[in-house]
Order: C-alpha cells, then sequence, then structure tokens
C-alpha cells in the first residue's frame, strides 16, 4: 500500500489540476471570451447624378452604400465577400462585390460600396416614364455580410447580417433619401 500512495496522490493532484482549469476556461467561456454578434450598420452615402438628357433619355446614376461592422469579439472576424445589390420594382439593376476580409479584435471598420445603376435597364421597364415624370426613381439595395469568429481556436460563432435600404432618387433636384434596416442571422 505504501508504494501506491504517492501515485495516488500524483492522480489526485493532475485530476484536481484538470477540473481547476476546466472550471476556468468555463468561467472564461461565459464571461470573456464568449462569442458575440457582430454589429451591421449600412447607409446609403450618397448617389451621384450626372448626364440628365431628356430625349433621348439618358440618366447616368451611382448609388455609394458604407457597411459599418463592429466586432466585439476578442478574435479576430473574418467575412467573405460582401454583395451590394441595386433593384428598380424588384429587377436587378446594379451589382457591386467587395473582397473578402477580416475584422481585428474589438475594431470597427466600414466597407465602401460602390455600384452603377444600368439606366437601360431601368428604361426598360414600364415604370420609367410615370415615375420620371413625378421627378422620383425608387430603388432598393440590399447588402450581404456573412462569416464567423473564432475565439482560443475552439469557440466559433457564425453571422450573416442583410441591410436593406429603399432609397428614392429625385433625379431632377440631383439628391436622394433613404432608410435602412438590418436583420442579423446568427448560428453556429
Amino acid at each position: 500500500m505504501k508504494r501506491n500512495k504517492p501515485a495516488l496522490i500524483c492522480c489526485g493532484v493532475v485530476v484536481a489540476v484538470l477540473v481547476v482549469l476546466a472550471v476556468v476556461f468555463v468561467a472564461l467561456y461565459f464571461t470573456v471570451f464568449r462569442p458575440r454578434s457582430p454589429k451591421v450598420v449600412a447607409t446609403v452615402a450618397g448617389t451621384e447624378i450626372s448626364k440628365i438628357n431628356g430625349s433621348p433619355p439618358t440618366l447616368n446614376i451611382t448609388v455609394h452604400v458604407d457597411v459599418t461592422v463592429r466586432n466585439p469579439n476578442y478574435a479576430a472576424f473574418r467575412y467573405g465577400d460582401v454583395v451590394t445589390v441595386v433593384r428598380y420594382h424588384g429587377d436587378g439593376v446594379g451589382q457591386s462585390v467587395m473582397p473578402a476580409g477580416e475584422i481585428g479584435a474589438r475594431a470597427t471598420e466600414t466597407i465602401e460600396a460602390t455600384v452603377e445603376v444600368d439606366v437601360a435597364r431601368v428604361v426598360a421597364t414600364p415604370y420609367f416614364f410615370p415615375e420620371a415624370a413625378l421627378g422620383v426613381l425608387p430603388f432598393q439595395t440590399a447588402t450581404a455580410v456573412a462569416g464567423k469568429a473564432v475565439v482560443l481556436g475552439t469557440f466559433k460563432i457564425s453571422a450573416r447580417s442583410e441591410v436593406a435600404c429603399e432609397v428614392d432618387v429625385y433625379w431632377l433636384r440631383s439628391n436622394a433619401t433613404s432608410e435602412c434596416t438590418s436583420t442579423v442571422h446568427i448560428g453556429r
């Protein structure tokens, strides 16, 4: 029995250390390292309108969308391509793809997308001439950001955000107004 006593003490110490480490890691996970979803806000930063002619109807419209992502995690947030689509009455009339990237731990980054509107497709719709006569063209933008944060190489959180904006372009006054809504989907 005396020979086994040091082995039992050693095994007991190892088990106690493992239990303490497990408790510490669980406590750190639920307090400091708990993955949190990123905060995503999109705004239409501006609309450029140029080359306005009445006959034949020509119009150049460029929409600038800023997507601000705040990463509250203690790990970097890696995101895939950021796609921004501009629609006119449901028809896609422009698209911009920003390359994938990474936002550092507890950092905020703004991703700027510029979309040139295909005015030929806008003019081809039956809505264009009545709305152009009123002086306002309604567009919708949709921006999608998806990625994940990995904390300590073990704890992962995936997040996907979609931001939709209603943009009214007042082409006679060369300005625009917008209203945006954002949805975030969290998953593992």
